[in-house]
Formats: structure tokens, sequence, C-alpha cells
């Protein structure tokens, strides 16, 4: 099954706007968020209630040494990786039919 020109269009069109929101990301977001984390401090939940299992490479979506240079790039890096599974997973899918 081929794509459609249009079809290809709204696929750039999706990777051009997830980059562009990678990249603007860091500036927008707020400094002082309210979401899961802000709740688990609420109810004094602590974080290391048990040890991880593994590390994670990028804690707070951030690479430390480059500022807010890093956080984009650590966007981008995870806007890429999810974008290459999901194209192997069509792949796959492609292929088994």
């Amino acid at each position: 099954m081929e794509l459609s020109k249009s079809d290809k269009y709204l696929i750039v069109v999706g990777i051009i706007f997830c980059l562009a929101l990678a990249v603007l990301s860091p500036y927008i977001a707020s400094g002082d968020p309210d979401g899961l984390e802000k709740s688990a401090e609420d109810a004094n939940v602590g974080e290391d209630v048990e040890a991880p299992v593994m590390e994670a490479p990028f804690p707070d979506y951030t690479y430390e040494p480059l500022e807010k240079i890093g956080e984009i790039g650590v966007l981008i890096l995870g806007a890429l990786i999810t974008l290459i599974v999901a194209w192997g997973i069509g792949y796959a899918l492609k292929r088994s039919e």
C-alpha cells in the first residue's frame, strides 16, 4: 500500500509540529508545575520509597550541563525515538500482512 501525497504531507507537517513543540516547550512551560509531582509532594509521598529499577537517562527531561539547549535536545531526541519506534511497529505490521 502506497501513501498518497496528502498522507505524506500530513506526516511531514506532524513531524515539523512535534519538533517545533520540542524547541518551544522549555520556554513556555511553567517553572512551577502543579501536576503529579506536586500532588505527591502535597501528600507527603517521597520519591525514594523504593530504589528505582533503572536510573532515568535524562531525569526531568533535561541534560543539565547544557541548560535550555539540553532540554531542547532531549525533547527532540525523545520525539525522534518515538517516531522511529512507531515506524518500526508499522513496518513490522505491514510485513506480517
